[in-house]
């Protein structure tokens, strides 16, 4: 069984400057609605999938990725947990399901999910922001996200915005995955 390392990014919402998080995106960003359900689904576990950092491990998180899914579809507008999508025209090109309860440690239930054709085009830093954002306005003092070392979301996207990191250590055996 290969050792993975994980990451816990925080961030103090108290202290995020408004013009920090003003990055915008060239596409729109809202939450989530009923009818968004098929493409987020769609779109989460195939950007988990066709990244190579990610899926040699879909197996084991899967569960959890479809679990809070749920939780976002299942739930009513208004409750702790939602996703914010970015749509191009009429399609979805980027997921961030959130759990704004204080005391999980993982409030970016997906991270930033991005198609492949999509990336390196500043989509996962705005909507990085505007999960952030959501989750001040939700209350929150403090905001956690979850990753594995060395893939590109704990390089180049969750040290953003004065995130401070620390190892995260949890339970490896299989299907055992990040609360959130």
């Amino acid at each position: 069984m290969k050792i993975i390392r994980w990451k816990r990014f925080s961030w103090d919402l108290t202290r995020l400057a408004a013009e920090s998080l003003a990055i915008g995106s060239p596409y729109p960003v809202r939450e989530a609605t009923p009818e968004d359900e098929t493409g987020v689904r769609n779109l989460v576990l195939s950007a988990f999938t066709l990244d190579s950092d990610w899926n040699y491990i879909l197996s084991d998180i899967r569960g959890r990725l479809e679990e809070s899914l749920d939780r976002v579809f299942s739930s009513k507008r208004g409750s702790s947990v939602f996703a914010l999508v970015i749509t191009h025209g009429s399609r979805i090109v980027g997921v961030s399901a959130l759990n704004t309860q204080p005391d999980v440690d993982n409030h970016l239930l997906t991270g930033p999910c991005i198609p492949i054709e999509y990336r390196n085009r500043g989509l996962a830093t705005a909507l990085l922001a505007q999960s952030l954002l959501a989750l001040r306005n939700a209350g929150l003092p403090t905001a956690h996200g979850i990753t594995m070392e060395n893939v590109p979301t704990a390089e180049f996207v969750y040290p953003k915005f004065d995130s401070t990191q620390a190892p995260y250590l949890w339970d490896q055996r299989p299907g055992a995955v990040p609360a959130g």
